[in-house]
Order: structure tokens, then C-alpha cells, then sequence
């Protein structure tokens, strides 16, 4: 028996950041759509769907403050560089096979989890 496997920051979000970290200047600059750069690795198992939750910024500084945490690395670049911001969001939604399936986060986890689960019954029919 198959059975689904979930893992959190694949390599879309390694290469939403690497290509947002190397390359300098405007948003305008990142590779082209559809560039070998968004192209999964031949050499790396491929998930069947690929969700993104996204919320807005005040909304992820509001969940940040309510949490109580360090911030990661990742969150103080995210913070103080809102053009490293809109390079890593543009360059995840021009990854492409798989193409990140966008669900905006700001609801309720409920309502989210909904919204997944609905995603995850329609593509694997369960």
C-alpha cells in the first residue's frame, strides 16, 4: 500500500531562496520564466503536489509577535529586505513540475486545513 509522505521545505524553498539570494538588483532580474533554473532536478524524487501557504506581511509579523520566538534567519532577512521578500515569493510562483499550488494562509487553521485537505482529496481521489 502507497501511503502520502508530507514534508515541510523541499526544494522549492531552497531554490526560492538561492536564486533570491544570488541574484542582485530588481525584482526584473531573476531568470525568465520557464528558465532551467525553476526546472526540477532529473536526480531528485518529485512530490505529486506542492502547496505554498502564504499570508501577507503584516499578517506574518502579526503571527510572528504572537508566537514569542527567536526570529530565524530566514524571517529577519524576510523583515528588513522587503525586495529579498518579493523575489522569494515571485521566484516559488514561477517554479514550474511541479508548480507551487498557492493557499493563502490568513484564515483560520481550520479553514486552511479545509482548503488543504480539499486540494490533497481532489489530486490523489480520496
Amino acid at each position: 500500500m502507497q501511503a502520502p509522505v508530507v514534508v515541510d521545505r523541499y526544494w522549492h524553498s531552497t531554490a526560492a531562496y538561492a536564486i533570491a539570494t544570488e541574484v542582485s538588483g530588481k525584482l526584473e532580474n531573476l531568470p525568465a520564466p520557464g528558465s532551467a533554473e525553476y526546472r526540477w532536478p532529473s536526480d531528485l524524487l518529485g512530490p505529486d503536489l506542492v502547496v505554498l501557504l502564504t499570508v501577507s506581511p503584516e499578517e506574518r509579523l502579526r503571527r510572528f509577535r504572537g508566537r514569542g520566538d527567536d526570529k530565524t534567519r530566514e524571517e529577519a532577512e524576510l523583515e528588513a529586505n522587503n525586495l529579498f521578500r518579493l523575489k522569494v515569493e515571485e521566484t516559488y510562483r514561477r517554479i514550474g513540475d511541479p508548480v507551487c499550488t498557492i493557499v493563502d494562509a490568513s484564515p483560520s487553521r481550520e479553514e486552511v486545513l479545509q482548503e488543504v485537505l480539499q486540494l490533497v482529496q481532489s489530486k490523489f481521489h480520496v
